[in-house]
């Protein structure tokens, strides 16, 4: 799995402007933060691409996790080669969360952490 190298919505470029590339493991991450980041219907050829994390802060503080969990699982499901093992909510103050989505990828296990 190969892809361009995004950081805050932008291509990373190399010191004679080349794009960088990520592969394997961080190329996964990317998609999947993707997938997670983007809120869901905003992109007008795939309306199903996204999440509805934003929506978190609408629902009541001990729903959360559930809701959490729902929607990780709702947006990385066309992702079928991973398998989302655990999925962890911390609030990071009043207006902030970490979201720890722990997966498994070509048997490697690992974590993704988004703030939402």
């Amino acid at each position: 799995m190969v892809d361009f190298k995004l950081e805050n919505g932008d291509l990373v470029k190399k010191g004679l402007g080349d794009v960088q590339i990520v592969t394997s493991l961080e190329s996964k991450k990317q998609s999947m933060m993707i997938r997670l980041t983007m809120e869901r219907g905003s992109f007008i050829y795939d309306d199903a691409l996204g999440s509805r994390l934003k929506l978190l802060y609408r629902g009541k503080r001990s729903k959360i996790p559930q809701m959490a969990d729902v929607y990780v699982r709702e947006a990385l499901e066309p992702e079928e080669d991973i398998t989302i093992e655990n999925i962890e909510v911390q609030w990071l103050d009043k207006k902030k969360l970490l979201i720890l989505v722990y997966f498994k990828w070509e048997n490697v296990s690992d974590t993704l952490e988004v703030i939402a």
